[in-house]
């Protein structure tokens, strides 16, 4: 299991994007804000709570990207991976691509794990 951090504000979690994943009651994880507000509780792992923050924080344009991936097969996702890394083959990625092989990446394991996306 990851390790948590405590951090200045008095959070001990893991901070993914501008929310953080804490311990939920019994073994369940929540996730909260920076003052401590809770944003959506009982997830099963910190990567159910994780992806839920992706989601949560994506613009529109994100959000049709992650309902397309979603769509695809697991081979169709690896090939959306190659894809996006031999564009950038060499060349430094911009942020932009990163989070979309981020996406592409986390839906491919979760379909392969047999997770909810």
């Amino acid at each position: 299991m990851a390790k948590f951090k405590e951090y200045k504000n008095g959070i001990v979690g893991i901070k993914h994007g501008i929310y953080y994943v804490v311990s939920g009651e019994g073994k369940t994880f929540d996730i909260v804000d920076k003052e401590k507000n809770s944003i959506e509780k009982g997830f099963g792992s910190i990567g159910d709570a994780e992806w839920r923050i992706d989601k949560i924080t994506a613009d529109e344009e994100m959000r049709q990207y992650i309902d397309a991936a979603s769509q695809m097969t697991i081979g169709q996702l690896t090939g959306k991976m190659m894809e996006i890394f031999n564009t950038w083959d060499g060349k430094v990625m911009p942020k932009e691509e990163k989070k979309k092989l981020s996406i592409v990446e986390t839906i491919r394991n979760r379909k392969a794990k047999k997770l909810a996306i």
